[in-house]
């Protein structure tokens, strides 16, 4: 089965993780029975914990460059219709109603 790029599974760091714990253990001498490492099993179902809500709520890129390609859709559309909706007037005509709006303000200011 071949993976694609929008389906790959993120890396498992638990391996990594145990070995620097070992690795810490022997450094200073800690017993499997020690406390601290009751803290810090507490302290990775916390994280996992936090992590899994992290997972949920946010979108994978896959979801999110198709949000931004749909937007993206979206502004050409409305770009397309507003300029079919944006009317010239030609010049003579923007002339007589300027004319006309200064006939009309003078004729009215001489009957008030």
């Amino acid at each position: 089965m071949m993976n694609s790029p929008d389906h790959t599974e993120p890396p498992d760091f638990d391996e990594d993780f145990l070995q620097a714990i070992a690795k810490w253990k022997d450094q200073h001498k800690i017993k499997d029975d020690d406390t601290i490492l009751l803290l810090m099993e507490l302290f990775r179902i916390h994280q996992s914990h936090w992590d899994e809500i992290r997972h949920r709520q946010m979108p994978s890129l896959a979801e999110f460059n198709a949000d931004i390609a749909a937007l993206a859709e979206a502004a050409k559309i409305m770009k397309e219709q507003a300029e079919k909706d944006i009317r010239a007037v030609d010049l003579p005509t923007a002339v007589f109603a300027v004319v006309a709006a200064v006939l009309a303000g003078i004729l009215i200011g001489k009957f008030i």
